[in-house]
């Protein structure tokens, strides 16, 4: 097993590395971690990070990255063209974006791998104030990133020499001398995106002629190719216009999820179709739903016990149409899992929300709510329920109670509609 140490602003990350996996081990003393779901963002598929999971011991949290064999390494890129190391500092750059967001890393030789495409890649990162790096501050991310443009091409300095105290004396080219002036991540990004500019200029007048024959086989190849790009435009403007800014809601649902802000969670995701979410997106919202349900902290407790990343995926878009207030998809969800506890608890709030309707006549309304009510009163006489909620013989599951409560509410007010009638 490789094992190598990386010592960063006063914190020392273990990386060891088996086969085609990294692992890090870190004491749970070093974090501020209080539940797994705290991980979660870590957990986020992403291009610019390894995909990893979590192992939970006793003491300590092991975070496993599966890297890409096929993926270049610190040592790999360094023996590229020139103009290709100036592609990847470019492309580093584009990591600036999660500086606002929840997710912490940052930038070493060791901590990075890099795609076919030249793309970096993160291998590890924390959850800011829980899971170290605790903050990535941009004037960190800056120094971070000088220190590798310089390393990239310099024989006498390391990433690590340059990081702890020798970046000023690095000055001996040009480059170098260029890299130190910069004072923002937006000026030193201009700089290497025009540095590889001017370099692939370079690169492609020491190209040969070809011979008359490949030109036009490269030109009938190059047609094709413009046409198969128009075919592909439509799922580019896919990806440009709706996928991405979905998963950036995404991300930022799942950082206020994180912090317990359930109503931003809602009002975040509130425009997207939950039948398209992803399964953890799916558990955040109907997580969210249920906290601000008008329910007791019992039943909540009672409810979540079935609330998992791994619970049926129409038992979640329940949670989350009945939030919404689309209570008849709601109970279509209820009916197709066969749970009479949310198909009663759905019926009442369905008879709620018909009795509040104020474009409803009040011919309309008495049917509607005089059919809800038998279907209502036909499942607590087929599952044995007195309109308290109680079984005849056994005490009632917990998460009825909710339906049991709103049920006696729905009794009474129909109860003093009656006597002003008469």
């Amino acid at each position: 097993m490789n094992e190598r140490k990386i010592e960063l602003d006063n914190a020392i990350y273990t990386l060891q590395q088996d086969k085609q996996a990294i692992r890090i081990t870190m004491p749970k003393s070093q974090t501020t971690v209080k539940g797994n779901r705290q991980l979660y963002l870590m957990h986020q598929p992403s291009d610019q990070f390894v995909p990893m999971e979590v192992q939970e011991e006793e003491d300590t949290l092991a975070f496993i990255y599966n890297t890409n064999p096929n993926h270049k390494k610190w040592s790999d890129i360094q023996k590229l063209r020139q103009d290709d190391k100036l592609r990847i500092l470019s492309n580093i750059g584009k990591l600036e974006r999660y500086l606002s967001s929840r997710i912490t890393f940052f930038l070493h030789p060791d901590n990075l791998v890099f795609d076919e495409n030249l793309m970096s890649q993160v291998i590890h990162r924390g959850v800011r104030d829980i899971v170290p790096p605790f903050d990535m501050q941009s004037e960190t991310f800056l120094k971070q990133y000088k220190c590798l443009s310089i390393a990239m091409f310099s024989k006498k300095y390391s990433f690590d020499q340059l990081y702890h105290g020798s970046l000023e004396n690095a000055n001996e080219s040009d480059f170098e001398k260029k890299i130190q002036k910069l004072e923002t991540i937006k000026a030193l990004r201009q700089f290497l995106q025009e540095s590889y500019a001017k370099e692939q200029k370079k690169t492609d007048k020491t190209m040969s002629f070809l011979p008359t024959k490949r030109f036009r086989l490269y030109k009938r190849l190059s047609i094709i190719m413009i046409i198969l790009s128009v075919l592909l435009a439509a799922p580019l403007i896919y990806l440009a216009l709706i996928k991405d800014p979905f998963q950036d809601k995404q991300l930022e649902a799942h950082g206020e999820f994180l912090a317990n802000n359930y109503n931003d969670v809602i009002s975040t995701l509130a425009e997207e179709d939950p039948e398209k979410m992803p399964s953890q997106t799916k558990y955040t919202l109907a997580y969210s739903y249920i906290q601000v349900e008008a329910l007791s902290d019992e039943e909540k407790e009672s409810i979540l016990k079935n609330v998992t990343l791994k619970s049926d995926q129409d038992y979640l878009l329940y949670w989350i149409y009945n939030g919404r207030g689309e209570l008849d998809t709601s109970l279509d969800k209820a009916k197709y899992i066969d749970d009479p506890q949310l198909i009663i608890y759905g019926l009442i709030k369905k008879i709620e929300q018909v009795k509040n309707n104020p474009h409803l006549s009040g011919t309309d309304r008495d049917r509607q709510v005089e059919d809800l009510q038998n279907q209502l009163d036909k499942m607590l006489e087929e599952y044995n329920l007195d309109p308290l909620g109680e079984e005849s013989e056994t005490e009632a599951a917990p998460d009825q109670e909710a339906a049991s409560e709103e049920q006696q509410n729905v009794q009474e007010e129909n109860n003093d509609e009656n006597k002003e009638e008469k």
